[in-house]
């Protein structure tokens, strides 16, 4: 298992993606852990037609990538609708379009885990983060 330098180009890329994807929904907010296995939470402000009374996010690991979600009824866990599927980090425009499908009346993605990497292996993966670290990309103020 590698560790994965908090400040080192690999997180900047991931926190770049992150931004990148946010931008394009206009996510009110997100959140992401950059040590391996990196996480993320994204909130979106929309919720579901089918789960009215629960908040809805994207949830993204450097496992298998992208997943819609919704809270719990407690709202201390929170239940995957569907996974992405595609590529642990694919475009962001690509994501959108998962999003929008979700809303829409198509179920999108694939229920199962698509399990892509393992975390911190070396395989190339912190080189497609630090790609993204070259990107600048800035939220309206108040977002973060």
């Amino acid at each position: 298992m590698i560790e994965r330098d908090g400040l080192g180009a690999a997180a900047r890329g991931l926190r770049q993606y992150l931004l990148a994807v946010a931008a394009e929904l206009d996510a009110p907010a997100w959140f992401c852990e950059v040590d391996a296995p990196a996480t993320a939470y994204l909130a979106l402000e929309q919720r579901l037609a089918r789960f009215p009374d629960h908040e809805t996010a994207l949830l993204w690991d450097e496992r298998d990538g992208w997943a819609a979600a919704v809270e719990s009824a407690t709202g201390e866990d929170v239940v995957v609708l569907a996974y992405l599927g595609e590529d642990v980090l694919p475009a962001p425009k690509t994501v959108v379009a998962f999003v929008r499908g979700l809303y829409g009346d198509s179920y999108p993605g694939q229920p199962e885990p698509p399990d892509f990497r393992r975390p911190g292996a070396p395989d190339g993966f912190d080189d497609r983060l630090a790609a993204y670290a070259r990107d600048t990309v800035c939220l309206p103020e108040g977002q973060a």
